[in-house]
């Protein structure tokens, strides 16, 4: 696998690696760089990954923001409902919607 495309977000490296068939999104922390990470998504082309990484960067630090973190293919938090990884990345909500739909998420709970 090569790396074709690399974000520093928050304590963790987003990458784009390419492979035989398709174009991984994987995230991996800083404090353990071995291996690939783990994969959150692949797409056909380079373009769609580096955007979904871009995507999942700001989504991402937003949700670290507000008390969520990484567990699996899902953002969780504490006594609120977990959000799929595969959720996030279909949707593509600017900034403004996620903090919005993270802040309704708080008064609701």
């Amino acid at each position: 696998m090569t790396v074709k495309h690399q974000i520093r977000c928050f304590d963790s490296d987003i990458l784009v690696f390419e492979t035989d068939r398709c174009f991984n999104v994987n995230i991996q922390t800083r404090s353990n760089p071995l291996g690939f990470g783990r994969t959150l998504c692949a797409y056909d082309s380079l373009e769609q990954a580096v955007e979904s990484a871009e995507h999942f960067c700001m989504v991402y630090q937003i949700a670290k923001e507000h008390g969520y973190y990484l567990k699996e293919d899902e953002l969780v938090r504490h006594e609120r409902r977990p959000i799929a990884v595969a959720w996030i990345m279909e949707r593509r909500l600017t900034s403004r919607e996620w903090m919005d739909l993270l802040s309704r998420a708080e008064t609701v709970s």
